[in-house]
């Protein structure tokens, strides 16, 4: 099942995705039955929980398994809050806030210290939230969350590096009709959502042009706030230690307001149709098949995520496909490629 973009009005059409191309036979189902065992009993950890009085939402998970700690928040913001004629400012603000560097520090010299803690800090923004990246050996967490601290309180977004982002990002589109799959996925969003829908919205030349340095301060100004974040934190570490560590940490990451802006609709119509699009210098075929579906918050999104696998790749790869190679081999004087 192919999940939607959005809790609120998300589509998880059913994609049933057959590729046939020319590169290998298809491979036979075995003849002979595994036999496997029971499956090992899945064991849940004990998710410790806090809030810090600027509102950030902490989730701890202690695992003395290794001696790391790895940080992950997500920001309630996203693509589908970008205006339209600036299409890629959600990615670029993502991007530039890391590669950016702080009031005191460049880009370049955040990468030279991680290098030598062998960590990593990561910031980006998707369609439908924004993330933050820590990864750290114990013994130079608190290094590695004075960088993360300094990058979220005083971001620089310099204008050498929001130039380097927009020439990758126009990169991206001029290689973009290369992808098979890139150019049957993006079409199908189209269909699905509707062209000018913020689900289906596609970066162009102009709309990268049009993203300036201050386009990227009030985007990050409207969301990037404590209280308008969720941080999960596991790894070798006391949760108790843990919290008083973040809470003199991020307390003067200022409290804002909140995201509440809702989630773009989304209206879809019911109606059947066959779409073909034409790129007659490719050997390779891919074919999509879907409709909305169930939230993302369904409870029973697990049993149709198995399903949708059962149905694609059992059936469609392990029947249609062996099945016609093999009718194909049984053909006599018959050359052919089917993958």
């Amino acid at each position: 099942m192919r999940n939607a973009k959005t809790i609120k009005t998300a589509i998880a059409g059913l994609c049933l995705l057959a590729l046939i191309t020319g590169a290998a036979y298809a491979q036979k189902a075995p003849k002979d039955k595994f036999a496997f065992g029971p499956l090992n009993p899945i064991k849940m950890p004990k998710v410790g929980r806090a809030e810090l009085p600027n509102g950030l939402k902490l989730f701890l998970v202690e695992d003395p398994a290794y001696p790391t700690i790895d940080l992950y928040a997500m920001v309630r913001a996203g693509a589908v809050f970008e205006p339209a004629g600036k299409a890629g400012l959600a990615s670029i603000t993502g991007s530039v806030l890391r590669t950016g560097g702080t009031q005191t520090k460049t880009g370049d010299q955040i990468d030279k210290e991680l290098e030598t803690l062998a960590a990593t800090v990561e910031t980006g923004v998707g369609d439908m939230s924004g993330s933050i990246r820590v990864s750290v050996l114990k013994e130079d967490f608190d290094k590695a969350l004075g960088i993360l601290v300094d990058i979220l309180t005083h971001p620089a977004f310099r204008e050498d590096k929001l130039n380097l982002a927009k020439i990758q990002q126009k990169s991206m589109i001029s290689r973009r009709n290369d992808d098979i799959g890139g150019i049957t996925y993006r079409e199908f969003d189209r269909l699905i959502y509707g062209k000018d829908s913020p689900y289906a919205r596609q970066t162009e030349y102009a709309t990268i042009d049009a993203i300036t340095r201050q386009d990227l301060v009030d985007f990050y100004n409207a969301y990037f706030h404590p209280n308008n974040t969720s941080l999960a934190i596991w790894g070798d570490f006391k949760a108790a230690d843990m919290v008083a560590k973040l809470k003199t940490a991020l307390g003067e990451w200022k409290k804002g307001q909140p995201s509440v802006a809702p989630w773009p609709k989304v209206n879809y119509e019911f109606k059947s149709t066959v779409n073909f699009i034409e790129k007659p210098d490719v050997n390779q075929s891919n074919i999509m098949l879907g409709h909305i579906g169930g939230l993302m918050n369904n409870p029973d999104l697990p049993a149709l995520n198995i399903m949708n696998q059962i149905l694609s790749f059992e059936r469609m790869f392990k029947r249609v496909r062996t099945a016609l190679t093999q009718d194909l081999e049984a053909m006599p004087n018959t050359s052919h490629n089917l993958a």
